[in-house]
């Protein structure tokens, strides 16, 4: 039975806040990421989110987003949202449907991609992707 992958980014992302009017506020000081995945939210550099769109991953839109600093009122433009309508809970992981190119996301909060997308992915210029399969990533390491 294939299982999904969870997609992590071995660059630390900062903080971020989703403000009422859309932008995403930076909440500590440091590099942007080019994979920042949050509680409902996920953000990727923007020559990630062409090489998806490119790749006609399933049931995923895009959405251009702005990262704000508040300290000194600085915008950033440099990431897309990704919104993926896939969802799932910790007990359907073995009935998952991972068949083509997909991304999943368990409790709208952590990103997977299918064997597939996660094959093409470790192929990609993208080196700062980590992936770990299933469940096996998450501190109890169960599925």
């Amino acid at each position: 039975m294939a299982l999904p992958f969870l997609v992590a980014c071995s660059i630390p992302a900062p903080v971020l806040f989703e403000l009422r009017d859309g932008r995403f506020q930076l909440m500590e000081q440091g590099a942007l990421s080019p994979f920042m995945a949050g509680r409902g939210y996920l953000l990727v550099e923007q020559d990630l989110a062409v090489f998806l769109k490119q790749a006609k991953v399933q049931r995923v839109t895009f959405e251009p987003v702005v990262l704000f600093t508040p300290v000194t009122g600085e915008e950033f433009r440099s990431h897309v949202r990704i919104y993926v309508s896939q969802f799932f809970r910790e007990n359907e992981l073995l009935d998952l449907d991972v068949t083509g190119r997909r991304m999943l996301t368990l409790n709208d909060q952590y990103y997977f991609a299918s064997p597939e997308l996660k094959a093409l992915l470790a192929d990609s210029p993208f080196r700062y992707l980590d992936f770990s399969e299933g469940l096996s990533g998450f501190a109890a390491g169960a599925a």
